[in-house]
């Protein structure tokens, strides 16, 4: 989906992320990287908001309320119009502890360094698809 951005217009984000503070600080990140972002607070609004936004890139926390990171991915995941979207999730909990195999691009813990987030969205969002996929 990345290349269907019009040209001159950085890539749209969508952020899914229940805590309000957290949410913000990586608003700012990302629009300080260059990013156009639109926010949703669970799994529930994520659905609604790729349905209407068509991101680039989705950015999913595991643990939400109405519905968690895991199963928004896996309703996602069984529409083959968004195989292309790259989803990262983060959590708090280590990913051997959370049944996301297969699922997601990539999986970084919360707390991970801001350089380390921002190269992670941008390899996410320049891969062309020919790379393996890091846990799908």
């Amino acid at each position: 989906m990345c290349d269907e951005q019009p040209q001159g217009l950085q890539p749209l984000v969508l952020l899914v992320e229940d805590e309000l503070g957290l949410s913000k600080l990586m608003v700012m990140i990302l629009e300080d990287e260059g990013y156009r972002v639109v926010e949703a607070a669970n799994g529930a609004q994520g659905l609604v908001k790729l349905e209407q936004e068509k991101p680039a890139l989705i950015i999913t926390d595991y643990m939400m309320p109405e519905l968690n990171g895991f199963e928004m991915v896996r309703a996602i995941r069984k529409n083959p119009a968004y195989d292309d979207v790259p989803i990262l999730l983060m959590s708090a909990a280590l990913p051997q502890q959370l049944p996301i195999d297969g699922l997601v691009d990539h999986f970084l813990p919360k707390g991970t360094g801001l350089e380390a987030l921002v190269a992670t969205i941008r390899r996410l969002l320049e891969d062309d698809g020919s790379s393996s996929k890091a846990t799908r």
